[in-house]
């Protein structure tokens, strides 16, 4: 069954926790992501209701990534905030055992910080969204346009989930070295929280497998704790452009 257009932020309440893209809010609704179907309506409505209400939360994430016959393992923390306030940080395995990596957004800019190598990502999410829009992609570059598709429901951990799934965009595509497949997604039925994604390639073997788990949440979460400046010393290299190189 497919989604009606123009989508809710319900679904991108997941979405943005995934992508990073903080613009897809806007950009699904005039870009027509979702395929479009008149009675998924009170679904889309009902997910936007629930994740608005659950406000803020946090969680552990686990990230398994499937590369050329190795698997390599990513934990980290989660905690989100309405409508699009995400911070994650993770541990990532290394031959001296780990390193961290801070992903940071205030739903302006978002920051890629690797503390062991004093260095950092700056992207500038509305100069990515224009110019997205401008070289005739989607801002949001994680589904290509009519693509995302409402499965049904399942269970995962004895917890109903609404499922999704939508085919990689043009965009992904051209930037991945291996052609992306389709990408599945699990909401809660119970409080909207994306709870876990299976990334495919076109061949349909998983690649990349993330999951949100010990969810709890916190209404006590502030804005400032999306705020971030990098200690002195950090060499940024500021990205403004979608394909494009950063600059100092």
């Amino acid at each position: 069954m497919k989604l009606q257009q123009p989508a809710y932020r319900g679904i991108v309440f997941g979405l943005v926790v995934l992508t990073g893209i903080v613009a897809y809010q806007q950009a699904s609704r005039q870009d027509q992501v979702f395929a479009q179907d008149q009675e998924m309506n009170t679904i889309m409505e009902r997910i936007e209701k629930i994740a608005k209400a659950t406000g803020s939360y946090h969680a552990e994430v686990t990230t398994v990534i499937n590369e050329k016959g190795k698997t390599s393992v990513i934990k980290g923390q989660f905690k989100f905030k309405w409508p699009n306030l995400r911070w994650e940080k993770k541990r990532y395995p290394s031959r001296r055992g780990f390193r961290i990596g801070l992903n940071i957004s205030n739903g302006k800019i978002r920051w890629n910080y690797m503390p062991s190598r004093k260095f950092a990502f700056k992207y500038d999410l509305k100069a990515l969204d224009e110019d997205a829009r401008q070289k005739g992609w989607t801002s949001a570059d994680y589904f290509e346009k009519g693509s995302l598709q409402y499965v049904g429901k399942e269970h995962l951990e004895l917890e109903e989930m609404y499922v999704f799934e939508g085919t990689s965009s043009a965009l992904r595509q051209r930037n991945s070295p291996d052609p992306p497949g389709k990408t599945r997604m699990y909401l809660s039925v119970k409080n909207g929280i994306i709870r876990k994604m299976i990334e495919y390639d076109h061949k349909g073997q998983i690649t990349l497998t993330k999951t949100f788990s010990h969810i709890r949440k916190d209404p006590s979460i502030t804005a400032k704790e999306f705020e971030f400046t990098p200690p002195e010393g950090t060499r940024i290299l500021n990205v403004k452009g979608v394909g494009s190189r950063a600059s100092h």
